[in-house]
């Protein structure tokens, strides 16, 4: 291995000396940026794909995480004004459970943990101020969990304790969210965020309750006094929630017939909040049984004509057959459904007369949409007594949006599968280039093997004269020439190779 590179660097410095200054220039130039360009490709394929850690954060807890981040030597980058941190997709977890033993990003407000530490000589009024404080953290932690919500505010008002409770004033509470991207809050669930508040507060009211969001929206709506408005509020709400119960199964059935977007289903529905609670009497007089008899003999005397006479007197009493129903029907039954369907026209494939494929929409048949409709009756529970109505209508529709979206997405996902495939086809591009360079410089140096220097056509035994020495150039001729007499005259070889022997014993012996 020593006489290898010692053979290695006699070569090349006999070759470096015979360069001009240009060769030499371009040389070395050439040398540099094939290993700078490797290195380039390989950095820039091994570098590390940054996934977001935490975004929509306050500036506060955006700068004490990147002290932390850089403290801890982790690479990271800032995005959105700095409200969003991106670390290596490698190490999100990790960092994220080492930010959170410390702390980071820290929750809205303070909760309990502000009584963790016992500060003597703290007065009756900064201790009530602290409850407060951190009954609102409390409070805005537990709201921030629900799915909808990005971040919490609470305010909470507790009025003094008067002496006479005709002086005491209420408690009431402010909530501010910050809602999601694109999220939107139910009806229940804003009753399920005021009713937390109140039954976390002590004499709170959910009428005491606002609730607004980041825009200044009303969303808590203030509850009316007349009973019969909250059974209207109510009603509604549960008509509400049957079209959309109904409308779901029937859309589900034609999205897995038809596909995602050739369908649309509108169900109206209305509801009998009517309570009734009746009895029913009804007789048959066609069906009467005996249910009594009475009979009874009167006699009267003629005292004159020395005579009397009997009569008798027969009561019959008949029992008729009566029926007694006592029915009561619930409020909230379906007393009539409407439901409106739109179908798309199908899609058929025709070929040109040059031989290419033209999509085209026509209108489906009567036999598809008997299909359609009966499915939609089966999917609401459909009923002719109460003379429910089932429309279907077919139009083209215009899907040029949810075209562009597709075609978008698909083209974002080629483009990331190509980016991929770019990445590894130019790092094994750039291998074979710098294994040809390599090779190529060896065998310019003359130091590959004999059999790799015949497969790539190099004579080894007639050196090239720019890259030997004089010495080298005779010494080869020379070995050229013993090598045909060789071939040509084995026979006189034999005897020179004899003599010579035979001088070098002779000398020996001497």
């Amino acid at each position: 291995m020593n006489e290898f590179f010692q053979n290695f660097l006699t070569q090349a410095r006999e070759i470096w000396g015979k360069l001009s200054p240009n060769k030499r220039f371009g040389m070395v130039g050439a040398t540099f940026l094939a290993v700078a360009g490797m290195i380039a490709l390989l950095i820039w394929v091994q570098r590390p794909k940054y996934e977001v850690l935490y975004s929509g954060l306050a500036d506060d807890d955006a700068s004490s995480i990147v002290m932390e981040l850089q403290a801890q030597q982790i690479p990271h980058k800032m995005d959105q004004n700095g409200t969003t941190i991106l670390v290596p997709s490698a190490s999100v977890p990790e960092t994220r459970l080492t930010l959170a033993g410390k702390g980071l990003p820290r929750a809205s407000g303070v909760g309990y943990e502000i009584f963790d530490q016992v500060n003597i000589g703290v007065t009756d009024y900064v201790q009530k101020i602290n409850y407060r404080r951190a009954l609102e953290g409390e409070l805005a932690r537990s709201i921030e969990t629900v799915r909808s919500i990005d971040k919490a505010r609470v305010h909470i008002v507790i009025p003094e304790e008067r002496l006479f409770s005709e002086d005491q004033n209420m408690a009431t509470a402010s909530v501010m969210l910050k809602l999601k991207p694109t999220a939107e809050l139910e009806e229940m669930q804003i009753r399920g965020i005021t009713n937390l508040v109140a039954s976390a507060i002590e004499g709170l009211e959910t009428s005491n309750i606002t609730i607004i969001d980041s825009y200044g929206n009303m969303l808590s709506s203030v509850e009316s006094v007349d009973p019969m408005v909250k059974l209207t509020a109510h009603q509604l709400e549960l008509r509400q929630r049957m079209e959309d119960y109904l409308t779901k199964k029937a859309q589900s059935a034609l999205n897995g017939v038809l596909g995602n977007g050739n369908a649309v289903v509108r169900v109206s529905a209305e509801i009998d909040f009517k309570k009734v609670d009746q009895t029913i009497r009804t007789f048959d007089p066609s069906n009467t049984v005996v249910r009594g008899e009475q009979r009874g003999e009167t006699v009267q005397s003629n005292q004159a004509e020395n005579s009397s006479t009997t009569s008798e007197t027969t009561v019959t009493n008949f029992e008729v057959n009566e029926t007694t129903m006592h029915e009561v029907q619930q409020a909230g039954s379906i007393h009539r459904l409407t439901v409106a369907v739109f179908v798309n026209h199908m899609t058929q494939i025709t070929q040109t007369p040059d031989g290419q494929e033209q999509v085209q929409r026509v209108p489906r048949d009567q036999a598809n949409l008997d299909n359609i409709a009966a499915m939609v009756r089966n999917s609401v529970g459909y009923d002719p007594l109460r003379n429910d109505v089932v429309t279907i209508s077919q139009f083209n529709f215009d899907t040029s949006d949810i075209d562009e979206q597709r075609q978008a997405l698909e083209q974002a996902e080629r483009r990331e599968f190509w980016y991929g495939v770019s990445q590894k086809i130019l790092l094994v591009i750039s291998i074979l280039i710098f294994v040809l360079f390599a090779r190529s410089l060896l065998r310019s140096l003359k130091i590959l093997p004999p059999k790799e220097a015949a497969e790539e056509g190099i004579d080894t035994a007639v050196p090239i004269e720019e890259e030997i020495s004089m010495e080298a150039q005779k010494r080869a001729q020379i070995q050229e020439q013993v090598l045909i007499f060789a071939k040509e005259k084995p026979a006189n070889v034999a005897k020179l190779i004899k003599t010579w022997m035979v001088d070098e014993e002779s000398g020996e012996m001497e």
